[in-house]
């Protein structure tokens, strides 16, 4: 009888056991499982939990958490891209820095100023900049607990670097940020606008003495003969002549660099354009007797030029020319098809430049030889304000130049377009 109750109520058992295992303890090891894989970031292949509405709330709990967490993480993500983007395009050098100046981030202009390569974080700050005023400059941040700018000079560049300490919700400084701004083009600005003043200043102050010193002479002294009387007006005419080829030299130049200056373009034929330049220049050759050679490439096409433009570049090479040329020399004046540009050049014997100064020459009132330039006349404008007509042109100009055997300008400029 006791065996016949045992065999009954051991499949009733089973039973049981499995109902209870499919209710209480499969779930939650599908649980168990779901939360696994979510933590190794895998996708699970359901969130449904069967046959308990306690884990299947749970896996839909656990899913829309998911789901929320992944939309934060792309947000995230499409900020952090975003902000990187931004730090990349900018131009001006970031860092950021802990509390011991190891770095947290850079941007690639620090990397490609200081490093010249990818920077990871934990690099100490010293070892990538090799200046100790950039640390100093960062440990005053943290010392004194606030913003700090200095001006610093690294190989031929100068920088204003502003650092900003980093605090966290406490107040507590956790780390520093410091800022890298090119100032060299602002500095250069501003050299060359007090060499303007200073050069200007010293161009017109000495015809202006010359004037006040002669009109003094002619008001103290009434007596003066008329051989006396003829070398003041003489000497204040050439003086005041000078003091107008300054001025028109640079409204000219003024007007060029303002984009002030509308050019005629037109298709012009060189060939007649400097055989009658080379007739306005025959009286001041034969003071000299200098040579003037023409030598212009056979069906050479027209250039794309200002007429008027292009005269005031000739005048200001052959005035150069003529002046530094030795009595008796030769100036040579030739066009050629190169590529797609015409090239006009003027060569002469006289001087030549000096390396060191041939690449300044096109610098306004620059000189090599000074004294020397005054005593001819020369402004010190002239080859800048070609250098700016064969820019408006979309051209460009160079100097070829040897001492003792003479100095070659070439002008380019665009063949006309049919």
């Amino acid at each position: 009888m006791n065996w016949w109750w045992i065999a009954a109520a051991v499949p009733l058992l089973c039973t049981v056991v499995l109902l209870f295992r499919r209710q209480w303890i499969t779930p939650w090891q599908q649980l168990e499982q779901l939360v696994r894989q979510i933590t190794r970031g895998q996708q699970p292949r359901t969130y449904l939990v069967s046959a308990n509405r306690h884990a299947w709330r749970i896996g839909v709990a656990l899913e829309d958490l998911l789901t929320r967490e992944r939309a934060l993480e792309q947000q995230l993500s499409q900020a952090t891209s975003e902000s990187r983007g931004i730090f990349a395009a900018l131009t001006d050098a970031i860092i950021v820095v802990d509390a011991e100046q190891r770095v947290r981030f850079c941007n690639p202009a620090f990397e490609q100023l200081f490093a010249g390569r990818a920077v990871a974080p934990g690099e100490r700050l010293l070892e990538l900049t090799r200046d100790a005023d950039i640390a100093e400059n960062l440990r005053a941040v943290f010392d004194e607990q606030t913003a700090r700018t200095v001006e610093l000079t690294r190989s031929d560049k100068t920088f204003h670097l502003a650092s900003v300490p980093m605090k966290n919700e406490t107040g507590q400084i956790t780390g520093a940020i410091a800022i890298f701004h090119d100032i060299s083009q602002l500095k250069q600005t501003d050299q060359i606008r007090r060499d303007f003043v200073a050069n200007v200043s010293h161009e017109l102050r000495t015809p202006l003495s010359i004037f006040r010193g002669n009109l003094e002479m002619l008001l103290d002294d009434g007596n003066l003969s008329r051989e006396e009387a003829d070398h003041i007006f003489t000497t204040m005419k050439r003086h005041s002549d000078r003091l107008n080829r300054v001025v028109e030299d640079l409204l000219t130049l003024a007007r060029l660099e303002a984009n002030e200056a509308r050019l005629q373009l037109g298709p012009l034929d060189l060939i007649a354009f400097l055989q009658h330049v080379a007739r306005d220049w025959n009286k001041r050759l034969a003071h000299k007797s200098l040579r003037l050679n023409l030598q212009v490439q056979e069906n050479l096409p027209p250039v794309s030029a200002d007429e008027f433009r292009l005269e005031q570049v000739m005048h200001n090479l052959l005035d150069n020319a003529v002046n530094y040329s030795p009595e008796r020399g030769q100036i040579i004046i030739s066009a050629s098809a190169r590529g797609e540009q015409i090239v006009l050049a003027v060569a002469d014997e006289g001087p030549g430049i000096a390396p060191a100064d041939l690449p300044r020459i096109f610098e306004r009132f620059y000189r090599a030889d000074k004294a020397r330039s005054r005593a001819l006349g020369s402004t010190g404008l002239g080859l800048s304000i070609v250098k700016h007509i064969a820019e408006l042109h979309g051209g460009e100009v160079r100097a070829e130049s040897e001492l003792d055997k003479g100095t070659t300008i070439e002008v380019q400029l665009p063949i006309a377009r049919s």
